[in-house]
């Protein structure tokens, strides 16, 4: 009953920056096993949706590859130096510790980048590929250090 609640408030609060991002996601020259969808309810590491924290976008690449791409509205930085707030910080640690990989879509960038496509693309393809190697690279530190 409390997934189906949750399940339920999902839509309540999606953005137009959410809704451009995902748009532009789909169309993404990314070969998907999950398709990218809106409003997805966190997995846990066994893969079961645990319901922890809402994701704006989340889809698996065909390379098992989970991702969160979070389109961060103004809510999620810090003024004057746009650093991200404490809870939006929390939100990506506890996204990458149930494996995904976290990919922050801040909306200065996005909204320079307004109805130009192609320019989004290559921008959110470019996210993507930082995070996953900067995920990679804390991965392959944490295994030699422990």
């Amino acid at each position: 009953a409390w997934m189906a609640q949750l399940r339920g408030q999902l839509s309540e609060a999606v953005t137009g920056c959410q809704q451009s991002v995902y748009s532009v996601v789909q169309q993404l020259p990314i070969k998907w096993s999950e398709p990218p969808a809106m409003e997805q309810l966190s997995r846990g590491r066994d893969g079961q949706e645990d319901g922890a924290l809402r994701i704006d976008v989340a889809a698996r690449t065909a390379g098992g590859v989970w991702l969160a791409i979070e389109a961060d509205g103004p809510g999620h930085f810090r003024r004057p130096d746009r650093a991200l707030t404490g809870p939006t910080q929390y939100r990506n640690r506890a996204l990458a510790a149930r494996c995904y990989v976290v990919v922050s879509v801040p909306y200065f960038q996005w909204d320079e980048l307004r109805g130009d496509v192609q320019h989004q693309q290559q921008h959110l393809l470019q996210l993507i590929k930082q995070t996953r190697w900067q995920a990679s690279t804390a991965a392959s530190t944490a295994a030699a250090a422990g």
